[in-house]
């Protein structure tokens, strides 16, 4: 009878396995080995198709720079204070900052970015979003995707902040410490409503952009956009009370452009 042997270099589930010795194997346990290796094959052949998501290409920055305003036209809605409680033993009210309009009209906490820049990733050091008082600091923070955002506490009372986004992974991290931290990163652009599951007035906003060209008005509704390579761009304005407002920009290396935006009640 002869002898059935398993070549060398036997190529199985497309995978090349190297036989350096072999005992003469007959009948059903041949068999049995041969699906055995198909299968392993089979396996790793899997684990190695599976989709990657490709890194973003990195930045190219250039020598151009964006400044403006965020403006609020009328009477601004009259923010309450909020009772902070309970919170810490020594906790005080605090302002809402849904609406934030400082004496000369700026509105703050307004996301100001370029939508049609090249995604990139900065690379951007870590951003961070405090809890204080009860109360997030800032009440808005902006990261590239990818960019790294450190959570974290100095109240002595429990924190859970939680969010539920659209187009990434919700979150939720519990804190019950001063100088508790945690991290978090996303995959996709989106405004994210962030809030605390145990103090429901805690409210704070994440904009998460495709490319490092982004900047939050401040309190007089100043903004800054620097490094923006020389092109012509759609610039957008996004506020958690009034949505987005956009126009288009010409940027030249090392000048200074100016874009300005108006919000209004509806």
């Amino acid at each position: 009878m002869k002898r059935t042997e398993p070549p060398r270099g036997l190529q199985v589930a497309g995978c090349q396995m190297l036989v350096e010795t072999f005992v003469p194997i007959r009948g059903p346990i041949w068999l049995a080995l041969l699906l055995l290796m198909s299968a392993c094959c089979s396996c790793d052949s899997g684990h190695a198709q599976k989709s990657v998501a490709a890194a973003p290409a990195p930045t190219v920055w250039g020598t151009a720079t964006i400044r403006g305003k965020v403006s609020f036209v009328g009477v601004p809605p009259i923010m309450r204070m909020l009772p902070n409680q309970p919170c810490c033993e020594d906790s005080k009210p605090i302002p809402e900052e849904s609406v934030v309009v400082g004496s000369t009209g700026g509105l703050a906490n307004t996301f100001v970015f370029l939508v049609d820049a090249a995604a990139s990733a900065g690379p951007l050091p870590p951003a961070k979003l405090d809890q204080e008082n009860c109360k997030f600091i800032p009440h808005v923070v902006g990261v590239d995707v990818g960019q790294t955002l450190v959570l974290s506490s100095q109240d002595t009372t429990m924190h859970n902040v939680n969010y539920v986004p659209v187009n990434n992974p919700p979150g939720e991290f519990s804190m019950s410490f001063p100088g508790s931290e945690e991290t978090t990163s996303f995959i996709a652009p989106e405004f994210i409503h962030a809030k605390c599951g145990v103090h429901p007035w805690m409210s704070a906003w994440i904009g998460v952009f495709a490319n490092p060209f982004f900047a939050v008005s401040g309190p007089d509704g100043s903004f800054e956009i620097s490094r923006v390579p020389a092109g012509h761009y759609k610039i957008a304005a996004w506020h958690e009370q009034y949505g987005q407002t956009e126009q288009e920009i010409t940027v030249e290396d090392g000048k200074t452009v100016d874009a300005n935006f108006e919000f209004k009640s509806p």
